[in-house]
């Protein structure tokens, strides 16, 4: 089974099965304990299918490696951006912060501070007094919704 993943990269559970020609209900229990096992021992993944089939709703297998090496671009990220994705992020998890609380949330990066001021000058987030808030995003059209006149 796990053979058969790793050669296929991805593969969705019911082509695994006919694959593996394990397609009849005897072979039901075997072949979801062997998926189990696998991923209880990170050998494998499994993700729902994005894109599932009319009545179909199954897993995407793939093993570690596969999934991981697909996001390898995302390593070329700088400590610098990452640190200032981090605190955007954090700072739209909470909506609206105090600045003289950034310091205590992220005390083991000295470089905080030069990432917030950063921010700050390319919009990213954005001060109020002594609070921080996400940048503005632009706003969603409003749909007006036309009611049937009645007599």
């Amino acid at each position: 089974m796990l053979n058969t993943i790793e050669a296929e990269g991805s593969i969705r559970t019911d082509r695994l099965r006919k694959r593996l020609r394990l397609e009849g209900k005897e072979n039901n229990s075997k072949f979801h304990r062997s998926l189990s096992n696998l991923e209880g021992k990170s050998l494998i993944v499994g993700a729902e299918d994005p894109h599932p089939e009319t009545h179909l709703h199954a897993n995407i297998w793939q093993t570690w490696d596969t999934r991981t090496s697909k996001r390898e671009s995302r390593a070329n990220l700088s400590y610098q951006k990452a640190l200032a994705k981090l605190l955007e992020k954090t700072i739209d998890a909470c909506v609206l912060v105090r600045e003289d609380q950034i310091p205590k949330w992220f005390e083991w990066s000295s470089d905080m501070q030069a990432v917030k001021d950063q921010s700050l000058l390319d919009g990213t987030i954005v001060k109020s007094g002594r609070y921080l808030k996400p940048a503005p995003t632009a706003p969603m059209p409003i749909q007006h919704m036309h009611r049937p006149r009645t007599p």
